[in-house]
């Protein structure tokens, strides 16, 4: 039997409360795993999502709480004491609990990370600065190079040099490693990188400053690129391992709070990390490398939407997560999610492997404003949760994307967050007429539905270039829209793109907190390893694929992972000799056992005939790189998300004025509760769905249907 409350509680200081039960059993991912308690936490620039499942009970629970101030780990605490306290059990109950969050990749983009050095060869201390040679703006006669995270002055040199052979040139000496720490030390750092010329292939000159570097400042963290990225390309490589000891001591400071938190509250069951790869890291590996946080928090909506797409048979979609500050979106092709090995941020290179994540500051609290030349504007600033916008009462002075849909009717104040958030219509229609409508000379609803074209002009842009760019035709692909207002606005940025259809999870306003219940734990490893494909010798392939093997499985194991719990799987960067770019192949399972140098070739012709539309099968092949990844599966239960079926009347709750066309009249809308919606029930739009944590607006000329899995199918009507 289900034990569900229906009365809500208020809570002060906390936005929105809801409990939702589930009606089909909650199974566990793993064939015998035991009955548990799972909680994820999705911390986003607004709003914490949190799903909490009991195995034993089949009970789904999800809360909403505000992040609080920026960077903290302890405003989570609310959000778990009373999601529990929802669920009738105690923080020391819960025996996983998977969080995702943004604190590095904002302490990038804000410019607040750590105090760092670089220790580089003597001669290369520009490296950073100069970069290449590439110009953003070919025919610009000014160019602006990106600031590196690490200044010049910053930047330490050392006596030593290694030839592109491994060969010592210049040896390091103890008088050249004294002049190094106390020239880093007397620099009051942080953190520390270090990135000598070519250590990917001798490392013994990194390994003695950083013993040195340590023994001196006891405490300060030390990364080292023939740990952080052992690969050629000195300025990547350099940049990799700067942004690593940038971002370090923030991710170790906001660790450390995290579990603070959680052992205050009573948790006493495993902590797992999200990864910017899609899978999980225990706090030890977080601290390690902290660099495969970039993008924890871009992650979690990605691997929920892969696994929607699979149980609803869905080959291609872009996902696009709509939260209060930002929207992201990615592509899923053939039911997989893209990977990249690099991604340049802010013009800087970062070579770690990411799922492959666009990400844009243009979400509910992005405000609105009138640039010196007359012209409606639409973000980067965000009001953020403190004061947002202006409809919430707090403080917020500034028109945003939030306020404009309540000024046309398609958030309401008995729909928002269940009724729990109070906004304010009055106060959205001022802000919206004072700083917009009246410079403009627009009426209030034009200067509103301006806001919402303007915003989504910019997705629909986005994600037109995220397809042009892959090689991928939008029209063929579905629309997964999540976050608070994905759903608010796909199904007009599908229209626009001419996209198959909308689909609308079930829980859309959590969907980033339900994947990080689907990722397993996860590292990955290179080394360098040169040899052309044809004559390669079988044996020392065998081998360093050994080592890196043995590697992996070493970590799993200290992660507390069971031997039959452990998976691997080996790649390699290859290109055509000659070629400066390497495309990422998947190795046969067999490889190191039987090599094929034939068979090894041809996946390289067919993925460089994927990638670039051609190839040259008489062309020689080398392998540059090569990778392991090895995944420790965890026991996590898989959400079922069913709609309930049954044979009730499509009936809508109420009715609004809302305004859904720029110059138009107020239409009287239908408006229905998704929770009254079953499987199989058919509308026709102009409507609107509301639901706990987000609004679904169906646009004249769609219809809406509920699917399998509790999915809202928005699609353009026959005509």
């Amino acid at each position: 039997m289900w034990t569900v409350s229906d009365t809500i509680e208020p809570v002060a200081q906390l936005t929105c409360e809801r409990q939702i039960a589930l009606m089909s059993a909650v199974v566990s991912r793993g064939a015998s795993s035991p009955t548990m308690i799972t909680l994820a936490a999705d911390v986003g620039g607004t709003f914490t999502d949190l799903i909490l499942v009991d195995t034993a009970r089949s009970l789904v629970l999800v809360d909403k709480v505000p992040s609080g101030r920026r960077g903290s780990a302890g405003a989570i605490a609310p959000g778990i004491g009373r999601i529990a306290q929802r669920a009738g059990c105690r923080p020391s109950d819960i025996a996983l609990f998977v969080h995702g969050f943004t604190v590095p990749t904002n302490a990038f983009l804000m410019r607040t990370g750590a105090r760092a050095v670089l220790v580089t060869s003597r001669g290369n201390a520009d490296v950073l600065e100069i970069g290449n040679q590439l110009r953003p703006k070919t025919y610009a006669l000014i160019q602006t190079k990106p600031r590196p995270v690490i200044p010049r002055e910053r930047v330490v040199e050392a006596a030593e040099r290694i030839d592109a052979f491994g060969g010592v040139v210049e040896a390091l000496t103890a008088a050249g490693t004294a002049r190094v720490v106390a020239q880093a030390k007397a620099l009051a750092p942080e953190s520390i990188a270090i990135s000598l010329m070519f250590s990917f292939l001798q490392p013994r000159h990194e390994l003695a400053l950083a013993a040195a570097l340590k023994a001196a400042m006891p405490g300060v963290p030390v990364y080292c690129s023939h740990v952080v990225n052992p690969q050629l390309e000195e300025w990547p490589r350099a940049s990799t391992t700067a942004m690593a000891a940038y971002v370090g001591p923030v991710v170790t400071r906001y660790v450390d709070e995290l579990e603070a938190t959680l052992a205050g509250l009573g948790f006493r069951g495993t902590l797992r990390l999200m990864r910017s790869d899609g899978g999980v890291a225990t706090p030890r590996a977080a601290r390690e490398n902290p660099g495969h946080m970039l993008t924890s928090g871009l992650a979690g909506g990605v691997i929920a939407s892969v696994e929607l797409c699979r149980r609803l048979g869905v080959e291609g979609a872009v996902t696009l997560d709509v939260g209060g500050t930002s929207a992201d979106f990615s592509a899923i092709v053939g039911g997989k999610a893209r990977s990249r090995m690099a991604r340049t941020l802010d013009g800087q290179p970062v070579r770690l492997p990411t799922i492959d994540v666009e990400t844009m500051s243009n979400g509910g609290g992005t405000i609105a404003w009138v640039d010196p030349g007359g012209a409606l504007r639409v973000g980067p600033l965000s009001a953020g949760a403190v004061p947002g916008p202006a409809c919430y009462g707090a403080g917020g002075d500034k028109p945003t994307v939030t306020d404009a849909a309540v000024v046309l009717g398609w958030l309401a104040a008995e729909d928002y967050l269940g009724g729990e958030v109070r906004i304010e219509p009055g106060l959205a229609r001022d802000v919206v007429e004072r700083e917009l409508a009246r410079p403009l000379g627009l009426s209030v609803e034009d200067a509103a539905f301006g806001i919402i074209r303007i915003a989504n002009a910019q997705l629909v842009q986005s994600i037109r270039t995220l397809c042009v760019e892959r090689g991928l035709d939008a029209r063929d692909l579905a629309l997964v829209a999540f976050g608070g207002a994905g759903p608010l606005y796909g199904g007009m940025i599908a229209r626009d793109l001419g996209m198959a259809e909308v689909i609308v999870p079930c829980h859309p306003g959590v969907f980033a907190a339900e994947g990080l219940l689907a990722a397993d734990i996860k590292h990955v490893a290179q080394v360098p390893f040169r040899a052309g494909v044809d004559g390669l010798e079988a044996g020392r392939l065998a081998t360093t694929l050994r080592e890196m093997r043995e590697k992996a499985d070493a970590e799993l194991a200290t992660d507390g992972v069971p031997g039959d719990r452990r998976a691997f799987r080996f790649l390699g960067d290859l290109r055509y000799i000659g070629q400066f770019h390497e495309i990422l192949v998947e190795l046969p399972d067999d490889v190191s056992a039987a090599y094929d140098e034939r068979a090894l070739s041809a996946a390289f012709h067919r993925q460089h005939e994927t990638t670039y539309g051609h190839a040259d099968p008489k062309a020689p092949v080398e392998i540059v790189n090569l990778r392991i990844e090895a995944t420790g599966r965890l026991d996590t239960p898989e959400v079922p998300d069913d709609a309930p079926r049954g044979t009730a009347r499509l009936e809508a709750a109420r009715r609004r004025r809302v305004v859904l066309a720029a110059g138009a009249a107020p239409l009287e809308v239908p408006i229905y509760d998704r929770a009254s919606l079953v499987r199989g029930h058919r509308l026709e739009g102009p409507a609107i769905i509301a639901q706990l944590d987000t609004t679904t607006v169906v646009l004249a000329g769609q219809t809406a249907e509920v699917g399998a899995h509790g999915t809202l199918r928005i699609r353009e009507s026959k005509a």
